[in-house]
């Protein structure tokens, strides 16, 4: 067991062990290996409170050990990073699994949509999302949201705006 959180992990940035004693001496799992857990547990067991939002919906969990998580994933950039599928609809398997910030995951999720907006002065520009728009436009989310659904708005001013449908097979 590790004394230190430090001491869990290797010069070369493998996992050496997966619990150690944190500040108050109480026994704790490395933050890689709670993920693995979590996802394994919210994808495999049923009473898990998000069972039904994974495992319930068919996501399914394709890693038999921590060592293969590690192997694909290895030491989180940040304690912040958590893991996130690339493709959402798709299972926890190898390929698509990545550490991600939570900005990352919050422009990976099935009822986000691109949006084109048409500036005044006819410069259209792509975003990935309609928070990404507003932070550039300086409208609102919910401005951009009514531009999409074709509502006009008087705080629209010129601009114009329309969602623009997810490819698939990427």
């Amino acid at each position: 067991m590790c004394e230190e959180l430090d001491k869990c992990y290797g010069t070369d940035g493998s996992y050496v062990r997966v619990r150690y004693k944190d500040e108050r001496g109480k026994q704790t799992s490395i933050g890689e290996y709670q993920s693995y857990y979590q996802a394994r547990n919210r994808s495999t067991n049923k009473v898990d409170p998000n069972y039904p939002c994974y495992g319930g919906k068919g996501i399914e969990f394709h890693f038999d050990t921590f060592a293969a998580w590690w192997d694909e994933l290895g030491k989180r950039p940040t304690p912040s990073h958590s893991v996130d599928r690339i493709d959402n609809e798709g299972h926890y398997e190898k390929g698509n699994v990545r550490w991600a910030s939570k900005k990352e995951q919050a422009v990976n999720r099935h009822n986000v949509h691109a949006v084109m907006l048409t500036y005044p002065n006819g410069d259209n520009v792509l975003y990935e999302s309609t928070v990404a728009a507003s932070r550039q436009s300086h409208l609102s989310v919910e401005v951009i949201r009514r531009l999409c659904r074709g509502q006009k708005t008087r705080l629209q001013g010129d601009y114009q705006a329309h969602y623009i449908p997810k490819l698939t097979g990427e």
